[in-house]
């Protein structure tokens, strides 16, 4: 059981990881630093390629970040107290929350700008959630009863 308990830390580590790193490489996509609002400032060839890029970096980022959550919940099932499953399960709801906003505002208007805000968000959102919830969840899962 304790070998199983580090291979779900672990993975919840690499899982981290490869959230971070999806969030980084969707702010890098734009490369304007600020300057504009709105993708409709910029040229029309700069703005298809930069669109198409986010748009499929923010399809995987909901996706990995929601298959994240599911496996989280598995993890938390029998190793963890109902109350921080319960506030977990909801935090993970709220970060479920934001990144619909984030892509129905996208595919309303295609904004990449208002897109990196909103991953900005969420990048907040998940590093104070691996600070509240995931570090208390490594810990029941590593020293289980």
């Amino acid at each position: 059981m304790h070998l199983i308990c580090n291979d779900a830390v672990d993975r919840m580590h690499r899982d981290h990881a490869y959230l971070l790193d999806l969030i980084q490489r969707i702010k890098s996509v734009c490369d304007r630093d600020d300057s504009i609002d709105n993708c409709r400032d910029c040229p029309s060839g700069h703005r298809e390629s930069c669109h198409s890029n986010i748009e499929q970096l923010v399809r995987t980022f909901v996706e990995a970040t929601l298959k994240h959550n599911a496996i989280e919940s598995v993890y938390m099932a029998d190793n963890v107290p109902k109350a921080h499953r319960v506030a977990h399960n909801q935090a993970h709801q709220g970060i479920a929350t934001q990144l619909q906003a984030i892509r129905l505002v996208f595919s309303a208007d295609g904004n990449c700008v208002l897109a990196i805000q909103g991953i900005d968000e969420v990048q907040h959102a998940l590093q104070a959630h691996f600070r509240e919830f995931d570090q208390h969840l490594e810990a029941y899962l590593s020293n289980p009863s």
